[in-house]
C-alpha cells in the first residue's frame, strides 16, 4: 500500500504559503511592518482553513472570500482542526528553513516583536509561485489586508469565540 501524503502537510506548499503571506501582508503601503510570529501563525491557519477565515471576516464586518464546494462542504471545513493554532512548532520549522535560505529577513523592533519581510531572493521565489491554489492563497491574503490593523489579542479573541461557538457553515 502506498503512503498517503496530506497536501496540508507538504513542506513545499507550506513554505510557499508562508512566502506569499509575508510578501502580501508583511508591510503596509507606508512601510509599516505587520507580520510578526503571532499574526503569521494566525494567518497561516486562516489561509489553510478558509471557512474559519470567512467567519472571522464576517465577525470583523469585512467582505468574505468565495469558497468552492470543497472548501464549503469537506469534513475539514465543517469540523476544522483548531489544534494547529496551539502548536507553533511547524511554523518555527518553516521560518527556520526560509531564514537559512536567506529568503526571509527578521527585523527586531524594540518593545514590539520580531517582524518578517522577504529578502530579494524571497521576493523572486514568491513571484514564481503561479499554481492555481497559490493564486487563491493570494486572493485570501488580499482579504486579510482588511484585518491587518486588528491587534494580535483581538484576533486571538475572535478565534477563541469561533472555537467556543463551534463552526457554523454559511455558504454564500
Amino acid at each position: 500500500m502506498l503512503p498517503f501524503i496530506d497536501s496540508e502537510d507538504d513542506i513545499y506548499i507550506n513554505l510557499s504559503i508562508v512566502l506569499i503571506i509575508i510578501k502580501s501582508l508583511g508591510k503596509t503601503s507606508r512601510g509599516i511592518l505587520k507580520i510578526n510570529n503571532e499574526k503569521l501563525h494566525i494567518f497561516l491557519y486562516l489561509i489553510k482553513n478558509p471557512t474559519v477565515l470567512n467567519i472571522l471576516l464576517r465577525m470583523s464586518g469585512k467582505s468574505t472570500v468565495f469558497l468552492n464546494d470543497y472548501d464549503s462542504y469537506s469534513v475539514a471545513s465543517i469540523s476544522p482542526n483548531f489544534e494547529p493554532l496551539f502548536n507553533g512548532g511547524d511554523l518555527k520549522a518553516l521560518l527556520s528553513i526560509l531564514i537559512a535560505k536567506k529568503m526571509v529577513t527578521v527585523i527586531y523592533k524594540k518593545n514590539s516583536a520580531f517582524f518578517y519581510v522577504l529578502s530579494g531572493s524571497g521576493s523572486s521565489a514568491e513571484a514564481l509561485l503561479q499554481d492555481e491554489y497559490l493564486k487563491e492563497v493570494r486572493l485570501m491574503c488580499d482579504k486579510l489586508k482588511s484585518v491587518l490593523s486588528i491587534s494580535d489579542s483581538q484576533l486571538n479573541q475572535s478565534l477563541s469565540q469561533i472555537i467556543k461557538k463551534g463552526i457554523s457553515v454559511n455558504v454564500e
